[in-house]
């Protein structure tokens, strides 16, 4: 069967003969031996790890010092509790931290209200205590922010403590609560999305580069006829490593769109799953020599267009092109040959998974999405 090269609508896959990206025979060779391939840094993870830690700390130390600092010199009875909110509301996403720092604003007024009420009724300050912080877990249970109760179970502490209220305490009480998370979302901007995209689109071009080349260490072993497939376990294990990066990427970033390479390696890991199903039926079935290169050469073919910016339409053909012919082969005679057929056909409707996980991932995309991320200088 001859699978020529096509053009996809969008341009080169990384992995297409013409394109400036060559795929490596020795990391194919690498992977099947389950050696590290050659050109991929493994440390690359534990180093932007490591870069991440240093911004969260800074973040944090920043935060606490300027909302101390601010409270400090406005003469707050509580400066340093205004450090400790910031800290509580730096420690979550940039997105969760805005919707959380409007929410504590609003429940400081209901934590005034309900210790005020519960004042009232008994002259014990423990009882209103505990009273004011079973009646906020009941409202931020039900308004899904409980994890704006702990600072609101400080606030009821500040009151009880105090003993009485006066419009002086609640507008300091209310002071501290505002100087802290407004250090935090001030402090929360110190991330560098632009190196944290910049970073995804490094590995997502070397994972597409590391599936390719999985499918043809796999068409190369299946060529020879060897049962030691190539693993998978490494490449899952970074797939999910950079998923959790993009998620990261997703909570701190207001940039448009910005779930798309969350999505992306969602769609990896996915096929990922699909591949071990097919290594299993692989080295589970026996399929016949010529139907193994049947299978070798469309999976040899299949894995010139593992690239980010790849339509499978031709892909799609493909495949069905070879299913229509199997269908139009002289029908089997013997049971043997039944199930050789059989066999065949579940396979390639396995290949046909991997791909449409794929198709499911590019048709999910906007055109706006494809005008922001598939520009090839992006």
């Amino acid at each position: 069967m001859d699978h020529r090269t096509e053009k996809t609508g969008i341009g080169l896959c990384p992995n297409q003969p013409g394109s400036r990206f060559v795929l490596l025979h020795s990391s194919a060779a690498s992977i099947s031996t389950g050696e590290e391939v050659p050109g991929i840094d493994y440390n690359e993870g534990m180093t932007h790890h490591t870069k991440q830690t240093l911004i969260q700390m800074l973040r944090l130390g920043a935060g606490v010092i300027l909302a101390v600092g601010i409270a400090h010199e406005a003469g707050l009875s509580n400066s340093y509790s205004a450090g400790t909110i910031a800290l509580i509301t730096l420690l979550t996403s940039k997105r969760e931290s805005l919707r959380q720092s409007v929410w504590r604003i609003v429940t400081f007024f209901i934590t005034a209200g309900i210790t005020f009420l519960t004042g009232l009724f008994t002259p014990y300050p423990i009882i209103t205590f505990g009273l004011t912080v079973m009646l906020l877990y009941l409202i931020c249970e039900r308004l899904d922010i409980l994890p704006v109760l702990a600072v609101n179970g400080v606030i009821c502490a500040h009151f009880v403590t105090m003993g009485q209220f006066s419009w002086g305490m609640l507008l300091d009480e209310f002071l501290m609560v505002l100087t802290g998370v407004a250090s935090a979302l001030v402090c929360g901007q110190i991330y560098s999305g632009k190196n944290a995209r910049a970073q995804l689109r490094r590995r997502m071009k070397r994972d597409d580069r590391i599936l390719a080349d999985w499918l043809s260490a796999l068409a190369d072993q299946l060529g020879k006829g060897s049962v030691a497939l190539p693993e998978l376990a490494g490449y899952e294990r970074q797939l999910k490593e950079d998923l959790r990066l993009a998620v990261n990427y997703t909570e701190n970033s207001y940039a448009a769109h910005a779930e798309y390479f969350a999505e992306y390696f969602e769609m990896r890991i996915k096929q990922v799953e699909v591949l071990k199903n097919l290594e299993w039926e692989l080295a589970n079935y026996q399929v016949p020599p010529a139907q193994s290169q049947v299978i070798t050469e469309f999976i040899r073919y299949l894995a010139r267009y593992v690239c980010e910016m790849n339509e499978p339409t031709a892909q799609e053909t493909q495949l069905q092109r070879l299913l229509q012919e199997l269908r139009h082969e002289t029908l089997p005679r013997t049971r043997e040959e039944f199930e050789h057929r059989a066999i065949l056909y579940h396979i390639l409707m396995t290949i046909r998974e991997f791909i449409s996980l794929k198709r499911q991932f590019v048709d999910g995309l906007s055109e706006k999405q494809k005008e922001a991320y598939w520009r090839q200088d992006d």
